[in-house]
């Protein structure tokens, strides 16, 4: 048995649009891979829109904050992740998944280091909330707020018992974009990069202007 280690993994960079899910997960529901298979790529696959009385205005046009307009897959890494924090230098992330704490690169997701401690970090985690109670109140506290302060990356749960990461305009408390089987999501600075976490791994979504097609 080869002993080593599998590195970086491959990305569909394409963006099926507002409401989405995790690839990963759905190909992994069809059987694939078997243990005889290669991993196969990650990225986001078209998806229903989600099941909520939220307003849905999808994708907009003319922002430079990813995830709200169009957006490329650039990079995936496959330690899970339920939580993400952004590093002091703002060049690495920190995230924890059941019994582990883990950092890696912002630029790459290549995993920087790996910590098993006695208390489960997943423990103090707040929980996810209905989709439907974001129209109002103060945002949970699990969610992250974009650059500028405009949007946010809610972590929901979505009838009957699907999770999630809603995109929401705080303006309006409407929907931008909706990722079915992300579990967080983080900004960059700058707000051009959005990691999504969960337990299929990391998925790293930079803003995209696509080319104008030719008439």
């Amino acid at each position: 048995m080869s002993t080593r280690p599998l590195g970086a993994r491959p990305v569909v960079p394409d963006d099926p649009g507002a409401w989405s899910g995790i690839l990963d997960v759905l190909q992994r529901r069809g059987a694939l891979p078997g243990r005889r298979r290669a991993e196969p790529a990650n990225g986001l696959m078209i998806s229903p829109p989600p099941r909520t009385a939220l307003p849905l205005v999808g994708t907009q046009e003319g922002v430079a904050i990813a995830g709200v307009g169009p957006v490329r897959a650039a990079a995936a890494a496959r330690e899970a992740a339920l939580s993400l924090v952004l590093g002091d230098d703002g060049t690495s992330l920190g995230g924890v998944s059941k019994m582990v704490t883990r950092t890696w690169e912002l630029a790459t997701l290549a995993l920087t280091s790996e910590q098993h401690p006695d208390a489960d970090p997943v423990a103090g985690l707040p929980p996810d909330v209905w989709i439907d109670d974001v129209a109002d109140g103060d945002l949970p506290a699990a969610a992250r707020v974009a650059p500028g302060g405009e949007y946010a990356a809610v972590p929901v749960v979505e009838p009957p018992r699907y999770r999630g990461l809603a995109l929401v305009r705080l303006s309006d408390r409407a929907l931008v974009r909706y990722i079915r089987f992300a579990r967080c999501g983080l900004w960059s600075p700058d707000g051009a990069r959005l990691v999504l976490g969960g337990e299929w791994g990391l998925l790293a979504l930079d803003h995209h202007v696509p080319e104008p097609k030719e008439d």
